[in-house]
C-alpha cells in the first residue's frame, strides 16, 4: 500500500513509478535497521545521493560499481537455495528430483527477470508453482504398503496362534500415508483401498503419523471408506500420535463413528496387534479366559509328564493385577516367567518421560529368560496389561533343578535358545520388510 501511494505521488510530480526494491531492505537489516524509521533514513540517503552526490558517484571507477553489484547479487542468494543445492548433491534420488525441479523454477524466474521482464517472471513463477503443487498433490498419498503375514506386531504368541497369523495374516494390510489428505489424494486412497479389498484384505491399518493436513473433504472421504468397509464386515484401523495436529483435525471433523475410538492407536504396532487379535478371534483361536497348563507351553515342547512335574515343583505361582509392574528396567534379573493367563507388555523408558512398547507376551509364552542365561540387569520394564498369572522360575530354583534333574535343565536351556532364535529370525524378517 505504501508503494502504491508513493507511485501515485511520484506520478503527480512527473516522476516515474518503480517496483519493490528488496536490496535496500536487505542492506538495512544487514546493518541493524529494524524499525520504520530506518526505512525512512535509508530512503532519504538514497534520495540525497541521487539528487546531490550524483556527480561524485560518477567519479567511481566502473570496476568498483561492478564489484558492489556482484556483492549485492551474492547477498541475494538466500539460505534456502544454498540448502537445496547441498541436498541436491547429498540427498536421495527421489529427493534430488524434487529439489532439482524447485531449483529449476528459481533459475528460470531469475533469468527471465534479468533478460525479459520482472513482472512476467514473477507471474510465470507463480503459475509454475501452482502447476507443480497440483501435480504433487495428485500423486498417491500412500507412501508404502505391506501385509502382516511376515511382518507382525510385537506381541508374543503361542505356536498355534503364530501358525494362524502366518497363514491368514496377509488379510491385514498396513498403508503408510504421507502428505496432505484432501479431495484429490483421498479419492486416490479410496481407490487403492477398494483394489486391496478386491484382493481379499479384511483389515486396513492406516498410518496417519506422516499426514501433514486433513481438510473437510479428505475427512469425509475417509469416513466413507470406514463406513463402506464396516458394511462389508471389514475394519479400518488408524495409527496416529494422539497429540499430533492430524489427531486434532480428525477430532474437529468428527471423522468416524463413536466406536472408532477403540480402533485408534498411537502407533502402528498396537494397531496391528488389534487387527491380529480380531483375526484370531474370527478363527476361534484366541482364548485366554482360563489358565493354560504347563504342558501346552511351547518352551516345554518335548518334555515328558514327569519332567514337567519336576519344573512345576521348582516354580512358584505369581499373580499380578492390571497395571502392576512385574519388574523394572535396570533391576537385577533373577526370574523366568511363564504366562498361564493374561498378557504383559515390555516397555523401554525414554528420556522425555515417554515409553516405547517393545513386545506384548500372551498365554503360553515366556519372558525374562535372560535371567536364566546371565546375571545382568533387566533391559526393559514389564507391566501387566490385565490380570496376569505366571509360573515363576527363579535363578536359585533353576540351579536346584540343574542339580536334581540336569537333563531337564539342559532341555529347558535348549528350548530357551530356540525361543530366542525364533524371535531373532522374526526381527530379521521385519527388518527386511521395512527395508523393502
Amino acid at each position: 500500500m505504501r508503494l502504491g501511494l508513493g507511485n501515485m505521488a511520484s506520478a503527480g510530480l512527473s516522476g516515474i513509478t518503480s517496483g519493490i526494491n528488496i536490496g535496500a531492505s536487505i542492506a538495512n537489516r544487514t546493518f541493524g535497521g529494524r524499525t520504520p524509521l530506518s526505512v525512512v533514513v535509508n530512503a532519504l540517503v538514497l534520495f540525497l545521493t541521487i539528487a546531490v552526490l550524483f556527480p561524485a558517484v560518477e567519479q567511481l571507477p566502473r570496476v568498483v560499481l561492478s564489484a558492489v553489484i556482484m556483492v549485492i547479487a551474492v547477498q541475494h542468494v538466500d539460505p534456502w537455495t544454498l540448502r537445496h543445492l547441498g541436498r541436491l548433491v547429498a540427498g536421495k534420488t527421489d529427493y534430488r528430483l524434487r529439489t532439482a525441479t524447485e531449483l529449476a523454477v528459481v533459475v528460470l524466474v531469475a533469468v527471465l527477470a534479468i533478460t525479459v521482464d520482472i513482472v512476467l517472471a514473477v507471474f510465470l513463477g507463480v503459475a509454475i508453482a501452482i502447476v507443480l503443487f497440483l501435480v504433487s498433490m495428485s500423486r498417491s498419498i500412500v507412501r508404502r504398503t505391506f501385509c502382516c503375514d511376515t511382518f507382525r506386531s510385537r506381541r508374543s504368541r503361542d505356536p498355534e496362534q503364530l501358525a494362524v497369523l502366518e497363514r491368514d495374516g496377509g488379510t491385514i494390510q498396513v498403508m503408510e500415508l504421507q502428505g496432505a489428505l484432501f479431495f484429490g489424494s483421498a479419492e486416490k486412497l479410496a481407490g487403492e483401498v477398494a483394489a486391496a479389498e478386491a484382493q481379499g484384505i479384511r483389515y486396513f491399518v492406516l498410518d496417519l503419523r506422516r499426514v501433514t493436513e486433513i481438510d473437510s473433504t479428505g475427512s469425509q472421504i475417509l469416513a466413507e471408506i470406514d463406513a463402506g468397509l464396516a458394511a462389508k464386515g471389514k475394519c479400518l484401523v488408524l495409527a496416529l500420535a494422539k497429540q499430533s495436529e492430524t489427531a486434532v483435525q480428525l477430532a474437529d471433523f468428527e471423522l468416524l463413528d463413536p466406536g472408532a475410538a477403540s480402533r485408534t492407536f498411537r502407533d502402528v504396532d498396537r494397531a496391528i496387534e488389534w487387527a491380529e487379535d480380531h483375526l484370531l478371534a474370527d478363527r476361534r483361536r484366541a482364548s485366554s479366559d482360563t489358565e493354560i497348563p504347563l504342558a501346552r507351553f511351547d518352551i516345554l515342547r518335548g518334555f515328558a509328564a514327569a519332567d514337567i512335574e519336576t519344573i512345576r515343583r521348582h516354580a512358584t505361582r505369581g499373580v499380578y493385577a492390571a497395571g502392576q509392574t512385574v519388574f523394572r528396567e535396570g533391576e537385577p534379573g533373577r526370574d523366568l516367567f511363564l504366562i498361564a493367563k493374561g498378557t504383559a507388555s515390555a516397555h523401554l523408558h525414554q528420556a522425555d518421560g515417554g515409553d516405547v512398547r517393545l513386545a506384548t507376551f500372551g498365554p503360553g509364552t515366556v519372558f525374562g529368560e535372560l535371567a536364566i542365561l546371565d546375571e545382568g540387569v533387566r533391559s526393559a520394564s514389564v507391566i501387566a496389561d490385565g490380570e496376569l498369572v505366571c509360573h515363576v522360575l527363579s535363578a536359585t530354583e533353576f540351579a536346584a533343578l540343574s542339580r536334581e534333574a540336569p537333563a531337564v535343565a539342559i532341555k529347558l536351556l535348549a528350548n530357551l535358545g530356540r525361543e530366542l532364535s525364533g524371535r531373532l529370525r522374526r526381527a530379521n524378517t521385519a527388518l527386511r520388510q521395512l527395508e523393502s
